[in-house]
């Protein structure tokens, strides 16, 4: 049980720590830049990071390369969903 509870922990700090990072790194590009998808796409990274790593720790191979592909190719459609939000807003 503490395993999974550590594990648990353990992922969401990546995610969040990646969150943060995309967040502040936002706050230093243009303002046109500046739309809040840097927290997003940097949850996103911290999260495919996260289950990589996982997968890794399981010795996982398989596992670890194709969760952390699969949430590579969701964080292309991050900007796809974005855009499309917009337009519905204008």
């Amino acid at each position: 049980m503490f395993d999974y509870i550590l594990f648990g922990v353990v992922d969401n700090v990546v995610m969040l720590s990646g969150a943060f990072y995309g967040l502040e790194l936002e706050r230093h590009l243009g303002s046109k830049f500046q739309t809040g998808l840097g927290a997003i796409m940097g949850a996103g990274l911290g999260n495919a990071l996260s289950d990589f790593l996982g997968g890794m720790a399981s010795l996982n191979y398989p596992l670890a390369f194709g969760t952390g592909f699969g949430c590579i190719l969701a964080l292309v459609l991050i900007p796809i969903f974005a855009r499309s939000l917009n337009r519905g807003t204008k």
